[in-house]
């Protein structure tokens, strides 16, 4: 059976279910997968046997997950690893038992914030140390050649959320028994966020937390504006402390504040790292691409060291396991390595923003004003096909070294264009789906509209390419 290259994508695999990824195609990438872990971390036929690497499989609430992680299970166990199977879970919840627990990988059956017709797999190593890029390359490899270990592994069920809640509750405490409104989307958050936050000590009002594998109301997704001024409305009309938001399989936090403002994540990272850095000088705190100018000017004027890195989850994890203490990505995913395990965990963010707004007394929209405004538009994305994407980014990169005088051109991931001192924009090719990711920013709208008539200009020579998201784009203020 001959899998489409397409779905082993730089950070996970994805695909459309059942024709790009169903029972029989996962099943054989279980097999690749346990082959893998075999050919890695087993030297004899006796490890084989007596240390087989085992893998821990969780799954979110989509229609598919459930039989597509009895698949995948039945491929691994093939291989005679042993599979701890915990099911309904988040991905926090896998790299959380990767760090804890004595496995060998992670596995989350999940395609987080894609259409409901997709699905996938995120996996990890031990102390979740991401499996990307070349790895994934590998799978499909094995996949192609067809040759695979054969031996009997055994499966085992455990409920590893009750460890995940005891770890969170050693954590936090909060007292006064603060209003949030916790929003799920009907995604598989529903099954846990409510609870967590309550038996923490907070007052929840919970908005579409009923499990819903047909997201009725749209795939739960924190940089859609739309599911955030649904958020917005029930802080505002509940009078609550503040609100919180995750995506379906709970990487990313979305925040409104007691007024009913809505938080990107860049901003929010401002937050933690002018906290962190009252207490702590020198830290490195990393962004990516997407995120604010003004993470590098105020970072190094508390006293930080800023940097900015590629988008993705691999690329933070590997930063914070490098020395980084703080990280976060405009899209929600947050990290932390003061007094966590370094990986994106939306859960996480939440009870440290919680934490943080507690401690200093003062609203959340108060401590926001301290830091200068500035114009911006969310993520807008223009379809390219895949194999197209890397020649869009090399023609732009070689017209902006030539065809303009800009103030500095950045390539770690697209390309980033300083024009002015406070505006930018970007161009980059999407890692997980077809398409081109533009953000542009700007110290007022006319700035940052002079920002975005730039993409449009370096764009508007590829005929096969549709602007129309472009023209379309809202501009806001934060």
């Amino acid at each position: 059976m001959k899998l489409p290259a397409t779905i082993f994508r730089a950070y996970d695999i994805r695909g459309e279910y059942p024709d790009e990824l169903g029972e029989k195609s996962i099943e054989l990438i279980g097999k690749a997968f346990g082959t893998f872990l075999q050919e890695k971390f087993v030297s004899s036929l006796t490890d084989a046997v007596c240390n087989a690497p085992t893998v821990a499989v969780g799954m979110d609430d989509r229609k598919s997950s459930p039989a597509l992680a009895r698949a995948f299970i039945a491929g691994v166990t093939s291989t005679g690893c042993a599979v701890l199977d915990v099911g309904l879970s988040m991905t926090p919840i896998i790299h959380f038992v990767c760090c804890t627990q004595n496995v060998t990988a992670g596995v989350m059956v999940t395609a987080s914030h894609n259409p409901k017709q997709y699905n996938g797999l995120r996996l990890d190593y031990a102390s979740a140390v991401p499996f990307y890029g070349d790895d994934i390359q590998s799978l499909y490899e094995l996949v192609e050649q067809g040759k695979f270990e054969r031996r009997f592994g055994k499966c085992a069920k455990q409920d590893v959320f009750p460890l995940y809640l005891h770890f969170l509750g050693k954590k936090f405490s909060f007292a006064g028994g603060p209003k949030i409104v916790v929003h799920c989307g009907s995604g598989t958050t529903s099954a846990f966020a409510p609870e967590i936050f309550s038996k923490l000590g907070c007052a929840v009002v919970s908005r579409e937390c009923l499990l819903n594998a047909n997201f009725p109301n749209g795939v739960p997704n924190p940089e859609n504006r739309e599911f955030m001024k649904k958020l917005s409305s029930a802080v505002v009309a509940e009078k609550a402390f503040l609100g919180v938001a995750f995506d379906t399989d709970a990487d990313r936090l979305g925040v409104v504040d007691e007024k009913g403002a809505i938080y990107d994540a860049d901003k929010l990272l401002l937050l933690f790292a002018h906290d962190l850095l009252t207490r702590k000088k020198g830290v490195k705190v990393v962004y990516d691409v997407k995120s604010t100018g003004l993470l590098n000017q105020l970072v190094s004027g508390w006293g930080g060291s800023p940097q900015m890195i590629r988008t993705g989850h691999p690329y933070f994890v590997s930063a914070m396991k490098s020395g980084a203490v703080l990280g976060g990505e405009f899209s929600g995913h947050l990290y932390f390595g003061d007094d966590y395990f370094g990986y994106d965990d939306g859960i996480y963010a939440a009870c440290r923003l919680i934490d943080l707004v507690l401690r200093k007394g003062i609203p959340l929209s108060e401590l926001v004003a301290a830091y200068p405004k500035r114009y911006h538009t969310s993520e807008i994305t223009i379809l390219c096909p895949d194999e197209g994407k890397a020649d869009v980014i090399a023609v732009l990169e070689s017209a902006t070294n030539f065809d303009f005088n800009f103030v500095s051109v950045s390539t770690i991931d697209g390309i980033r264009v300083q024009v002015t001192e406070s505006g930018w924009f970007l161009v980059r090719a999407s890692n997980t789906s077809p398409y081109l990711s533009v953000r542009v920013e700007g110290k007022d709208e006319a700035e940052a509209r002079l920002m975005l008539s730039y993409v449009a200009k370096l764009l508007s020579h590829r005929k096969s390419i549709n602007l129309e998201n472009l023209n379309a784009a809202e501009f806001y203020e934060s």
